[in-house]
């Protein structure tokens, strides 16, 4: 896959791009690297020409490779960037000025920070297989490219229906409601199933008292310990099955339709599970005064002129929001099928269960948290296991 002077040293094959929904290179088409801010050497940017119409953008250095699809007009002899309306005026093409522009359909995006790749459509802002939840490590280009030949081998007639499919699929907007069930990929042809137990951004919305520390628009969602090749098991069947702890995640997988609502059904008071935030207040308007808070679900206890407990003041808020809609690895969530319970997921994360009031390992914390907050632990909406 090394190139010349005259293309990215690193790139795909037509091959690899039909079995990833990736647009592919003409042989008439001509790859010009773009000027970059980027003194480094070893960051490369690629423009791919149809004529004087950008067709291709690739990113490429040693710890990273992009590649997307664009549709873009230049003039004068391809260093100018012509605006996409009337209203606009050309810009100088950089790789600044081209990624600027939003590009169309998948995104391929491998990062040795993250060790993983992404499959991404820009149209429906769907992500198609992310290899992060598969604790897969891709972290040189030599591993890409043992993956993307893997990924091609392995591909299927019925991966290339379903890829035509997600291909194809319109933009979505979905209402999220409290007890919707819903469905996310794990890997390449096996599902995850989860729930949403309270919209907290409507809860806030609302008027309900709450701390309002959470970015975004957050759910608290909780992941059933389960994977399926099903992508449609019964929601009646769903709510019996056990779960990993609660977190927050952003309701844009849900509302954009990248994790399909699958049914609905009224939540039962043992299925709540809340994340338990506590610490000191960090609002500007507390400077200078003690304040401490805990948030559980709907629970909500403020003590004023009262600190937090000594050591505790920030490692118990717990008010992450993630974008994912599972807050562990494949690995984990398996280990934790075989065992029957949630103990390797505290095990495995224990660096972070430690900052959770609801861990085994932090049992003794959560008795003077509730005892400070005068609660007991039968009062909170949670699951101790």
């Amino acid at each position: 896959m090394d190139r010349t002077d005259t293309a990215p040293r690193f790139l795909l094959t037509n091959a690899q791009r039909a079995c990833m929904g990736l647009t592919p290179v003409d042989p008439s088409w001509e790859w010009v690297r773009l000027k970059s801010v980027c003194k480094d050497p070893d960051f490369e940017n690629w423009a791919c020409f149809d004529g004087d119409t950008i067709r291709k953008y690739v990113y490429y250095s040693p710890s990273h490779y992009e590649e997307c699809t664009y549709e873009e007009q230049t003039a004068e002899n391809r260093t100018l960037l012509l605006p996409r309306t009337a209203r606009g005026k050309p810009k100088k093409l950089t790789n600044i000025t081209l990624s600027n522009r939003k590009s169309l359909g998948m995104r391929l995006r491998w990062s040795q920070r993250i060790a993983a790749v992404e499959l991404r459509h820009e149209d429906t802002a769907r992500t198609y297989y992310s290899s992060g939840l598969e604790d897969y490590a891709i972290r040189t280009l030599d591993d890409l490219a043992a993956w993307l030949d893997r990924w091609a081998a392995e591909t299927t007639p019925e991966d290339l229906t379903a890829l035509d499919r997600f291909l194809t699929a319109k933009r979505r907007r979905v209402q999220v409601r409290e007890g919707d069930f819903f469905r996310f990929s794990i890997g390449r042809r096996a599902y995850g199933y989860g729930r949403v137990l309270l919209d907290y951004y409507r809860m806030k919305k609302e008027g309900r008292p709450c701390w309002d520390i959470l970015m975004c628009r957050p759910l608290v969602v909780k992941t059933y310990r389960f994977i399926t090749d099903d992508p449609a098991v019964p929601v009646e069947v769903l709510r019996e099955l056990p779960a990993l702890p609660s977190y927050y995640m952003s309701d844009d997988g849900i509302f954009l339709g990248e994790y399909p609502v699958v049914g609905n059904l009224p939540l039962e008071i043992g299925e709540l599970d809340f994340p338990i935030m506590y610490g000191g207040s960090i609002s500007g308007l507390d400077r200078g005064r003690d304040r401490t808070l805990l948030q559980c679900g709907t629970l909500y206890r403020v003590l004023e002129d009262v600190a937090p407990l000594p050591g505790w003041v920030s490692c118990f808020r717990h008010n992450g929001v993630t974008l994912a809609p599972i807050c562990i690895n494949r690995p984990t969530l398996e280990a934790c099928i075989a065992a029957g319970s949630n103990g390797p997921y505290w095990e495995r994360t224990k660096d972070w269960a430690l900052k959770d009031l609801r861990s085994p390992y932090c049992r003794e914390q959560l008795a003077a948290v509730c005892e400070q907050m005068g609660l007991s632990m039968a009062e909170l909406p949670v699951k101790l296991d």
